[in-house]
C-alpha cells in the first residue's frame, strides 16, 4: 500500500511538473538571453564530457567487491536504457526547434535530422542520469567509501560541464538543459532506489560469484 502511494504521488509530481514546464517549449523571454551562435569545438567537448559522465560509473569494478558487479550492471544498463527511452520519447513528443533556429539567430546545419528535438538536452539528460546514479549506489551500498566524495564530485562536475556546454555551444536553450537535468537525475536515483527496495532483505539478489569456478547466482 504504501509503495503505491509513493508510485502516486510521484506520478503527481510529474504531472504538475510536465503542466508547468508547458509554457517553456515555446520561444520564451529567459531563454532568448542565453543564446549562442552554435560551435562545433564546444559541441565536440559536450559529447567528450557527456561520455566521460556516463563511463563514470565503471569506477564501481575497482571500488565495489566482485559479487556486486552483475548486480550494479543489471541496473545501470536498465537505468540508461530507461533514460534513453524517456529522452527520445520527450524529443519527439515537444519537437522544439533548436537555438539556432529562431529568427535572428538561424545557422543552417549541415545535417538536420536533429533539428525540432532541443527539448530536453539529451546529453544532459544521461549525463545527470549517470552522477546520481554513481552517488545513490554509493549513499545505498558504500556510504564509508573513502571514494565516494572523490568520485561522486568529479561526476558530478562533469555532469554540470556538460549542461554548460550544450547551451554554450548553440545546441540548446538554458531551460533545456534544466530539464533534462531534472529528469536524469530523477531517473538515475530511482534505478539503483528501486533496485535496493525489491532486493532488501531478500538473500539472492543478483551476484557474481569469483574463485575456483566462475559463475552467477540470480534469485528472485
Amino acid at each position: 500500500m504504501k509503495q503505491n502511494e509513493k508510485l502516486g504521488k510521484l506520478l503527481i509530481l510529474l504531472s504538475i511538473l510536465w503542466m508547468a514546464s508547458s509554457s517553456l517549449f515555446a520561444e520564451n523571454s529567459f531563454d532568448e538571453q542565453f543564446i549562442f551562435p552554435y560551435n562545433e569545438g564546444i559541441s565536440l567537448a559536450s559529447d567528450i564530457t557527456s561520455a566521460l559522465t556516463m563511463v563514470a560509473p565503471s569506477a564501481f569494478l575497482f571500488l565495489a567487491p566482485s559479487s556486486d558487479w552483475v548486480g550494479i550492471g543489471l541496473t545501470y544498463g536498465s537505468t540508461l536504457l530507461a533514460s534513453y527511452a524517456v529522452r527520445t520519447l520527450l524529443k519527439d513528443t515537444i519537437a522544439r526547434p533548436r537555438p539556432y533556429q529562431v529568427p535572428g539567430h538561424i545557422d543552417l546545419r549541415p545535417d538536420p535530422s536533429d533539428h525540432n528535438q532541443s527539448f530536453p538536452s539529451g546529453h544532459t539528460l544521461m549525463a545527470f542520469s549517470s552522477a546520481a546514479y554513481t552517488q545513490t549506489v554509493f549513499a545505498l551500498k558504500y556510504p564509508d567509501s573513502p571514494y565516494k566524495t572523490a568520485v561522486t564530485a568529479t561526476t558530478w562536475a562533469l555532469a554540470a560541464t556538460t549542461a554548460v556546454l550544450r547551451v554554450a555551444s548553440g545546441n540548446h536553450f538554458v531551460t533545456d538543459v534544466l530539464a533534462g537535468a531534472a529528469i536524469g537525475s530523477l531517473l538515475g536515483f530511482a534505478g539503483p532506489y528501486l533496485t535496493h527496495i525489491i532486493f532488501k532483505g531478500k538473500e539472492h539478489s543478483p551476484t557474481l560469484m569469483i574463485g575456483p569456478s566462475v559463475g552467477m547466482q540470480v534469485g528472485l
